[in-house]
């Protein structure tokens, strides 16, 4: 009986994009949580001396010993800090995390 060799084959290559999702002036809505998640992960490593794990807060209140969930204001306030940082539409951000409601971050933004 004749065996038959079955080789695996990788998918063909797909070509390049030529163009990116955003610019590094204008990051898409992707590219700006990867960047707000890695200056809250900074700030709680600062703060606490070690990385975040599943179950701790990333908008945390600075003023506890502890990781403990930020107020929506303070939330606010460290999305606008993250956005001045890394010139980050905090706009965008508030509204895609469902804190687009504060009229004194349009104030700001002036």
């Amino acid at each position: 009986m004749k065996k038959f060799q079955y080789l695996d084959r990788s998918p063909a290559p797909q070509p390049l994009r030529q163009g990116s999702c955003c610019t590094p002036n204008s990051p898409c809505l992707r590219c700006s949580m990867i960047r707000l998640t890695s200056h809250r992960f900074a700030m709680f490593h600062k703060k606490f001396g070690r990385l975040p794990g599943q179950d701790d807060e990333l908008f945390f209140d600075e003023t506890q010993l502890r990781p403990v969930r930020a107020s929506q204001d303070e939330i606010r306030s460290q999305i606008f800090a993250a956005a001045q940082v890394y010139g980050l539409n905090c706009f965008v951000l508030l509204s895609y995390l469902g804190l687009r409601s504060a009229s004194v971050y349009d104030e700001r933004a002036l």
